[in-house]
């Protein structure tokens, strides 16, 4: 090809720019969704959105506790009793100690009793869950929570050897003691001494509407309780009715 100084002013001269190809319109998430399949959506969120959704649960769960722990906060506990080894054919009705003696104590409605029924056995026959219960046991009343046991004579002579519950005969007031003086159960503590650790509460209106099974059903304060006015109070609701 023969080079001219025209073909060269040609080369020369500014190239036009090769238009682009437009762009498609950039689409939003919700765009993209309403595109979609049922079941393309189910896998884009899955692939895309799992750790946001998991975050956005976790913090959920996160306001959920805090919320229902600064409500109980707001409640009282007024009496905490476990009863435990009750072997009624009937099933346990905790209504006149959650209801009745709430009713007796005139308490309002953010002051609550607790009640459960657990059962336990010792020595050789203890399984894992006589373990789990006794440790329960142990720990509520080492925090101070736990005000009175309804067991067996195993239950009580059990923790009695551990100097688990109050002195009866020197802890009652006389008042109370007259109520239930022909009525007192004696344990081994730890150091060996007999003392006055429960009541038998066999025989009363209390024991019969609850459906206790125990033979005979034995009370005890704890040694530690903080709400001891409300544990005697039992007391009295129990031999009063």
């Amino acid at each position: 090809m023969k080079i001219t100084e025209e073909s060269m002013n040609q080369q020369n001269l500014p190239q036009e720019p090769v238009p682009k190809p437009e762009s498609e319109p950039k689409r939003s998430e919700l765009e993209k969704l309403k595109a979609m399949s049922w079941k393309d959506r189910v896998w884009y969120i899955q692939a895309y959105y799992k750790v946001h959704i998991a975050l956005v649960i976790a913090v959920l769960l996160i306001l959920q506790v805090v919320a229902t722990s600064l409500y109980h906060s707001t409640f009282r506990t007024a009496l905490y009793c476990m009863i435990i080894n009750s072997q009624s054919q009937e099933e346990i009705n905790l209504a006149p100690i959650q209801e009745g003696f709430a009713q007796y104590l005139n308490l309002g409605k953010k002051d609550l009793i607790n009640a459960e029924s657990n059962f336990i056995t010792y020595g050789d026959n203890a399984n894992e869950l006589s373990y789990a219960t006794m440790a329960k046991v142990s720990a509520l009343i080492f925090s101070k929570d736990l005000d009175i046991i309804i067991g067996d004579a195993d239950t009580i002579r059990h923790f009695a050897s551990l100097d688990g519950y109050i002195d009866l005969e020197k802890d009652l007031s006389p008042e109370l003691l007259s109520l239930v003086q022909d009525r007192l159960f004696y344990a081994v503590r730890e150091d060996g001494s007999e003392y006055a650790c429960a009541i038998d509460i066999s025989s009363t209106s209390f024991s019969s509407d609850i459906h206790l099974g125990q033979d005979p059903p034995l009370l005890g304060i704890i040694i530690n309780s903080t709400r001891r006015e409300n544990a005697d109070a039992l007391i009295r609701y129990i031999f009063s009715q």
